[in-house]
Formats: structure tokens, sequence, C-alpha cells
């Protein structure tokens, strides 16, 4: 009968160390989440920034081109900068996310990436932010 009781309390034992070590590996995973939005969280306020101050460059642009001081081409490009202002600070905070890293590794890793493949910057997060709104 001891060894029954034996054999009966070591199961528990190891069923309690089991539980702690899952109790561990849960309690780092919540953790890593929790970090992870609070990242994307950040992420998200910096491209409201960016479309906040987006619609302000507009406003500005548009008024200059009213009062005469821009020409009709100055205003295209302009609007194309812009354009592609955001799109690359969307995918900075695709890669951000994706790859757990900060705002300056991000844009290491896509400079770096348009040059080893001879791709535009501006071409490059397009394509970036392009394939994350398909899904892929």
């Amino acid at each position: 009968m001891t060894h029954q009781y034996d054999d009966l309390q070591r199961q528990i034992d190891e069923l309690v160390q089991i539980m702690k070590r899952n109790r561990a590996d849960i309690d780092g995973l919540t953790e890593r989440a929790d970090r992870a939005e609070l990242r994307a969280d950040a992420a998200q306020e910096r491209a409201d920034d960016l479309e906040a101050r987006s619609m302000i460059d507009r406003e500005l642009i548009a008024a200059l081109q009213a009062d005469g001081v821009l020409h009709q081409q100055h205003v295209a490009e302009l609007q194309a900068a812009l354009t592609s202002s955001r799109t690359i600070g969307a995918a900075l905070g695709i890669l951000m996310a994706s790859r757990n890293i900060t705002q300056e590794e991000a844009l290491v890793v896509l400079k770096e990436t348009s040059q080893r493949t001879n791709t535009k910057l501006r071409d490059l997060a397009q394509t970036l932010v392009g394939e994350a709104s398909t899904g892929r």
C-alpha cells in the first residue's frame, strides 16, 4: 500500500511541476503579447499622427496653390511625396509589428532591402503595404 501511495505522490509531484512550468510559459507568452500590443498601439498612433500631418500638409499645399505660390506641377510633386511618405510609414509599421523591432531597425531593413534588390524605397514600401493588405 505504501508503494502505491508513494507512486501516486510522485505522479502528483510531477504534475505540479509540469503545471508550474506551463504557468511560467503562459505568463511569458502573455507578457510578450502585451508588449506586442503596446507596440501595435504605438504604431497605430504614429500612423494616425502621419495621417493628421498629411491632411495639414495637403491643406497647406491647397492654400499655397490658391494664393498662386505653387504651380500645378509642384502641387503634383508634393502630393506624390506625401503619398510616398505615408506608404513608407505604413511599411515601417508593418515591419515593426511583424518582426518585433524598433522604427529605426525597420528603416534599416527597408533601406538595405531596397539597395540589395535595386528597388526604389517607395516602390518596395508600396509592395509591402499591398501584400499586407491582401494578407499574403
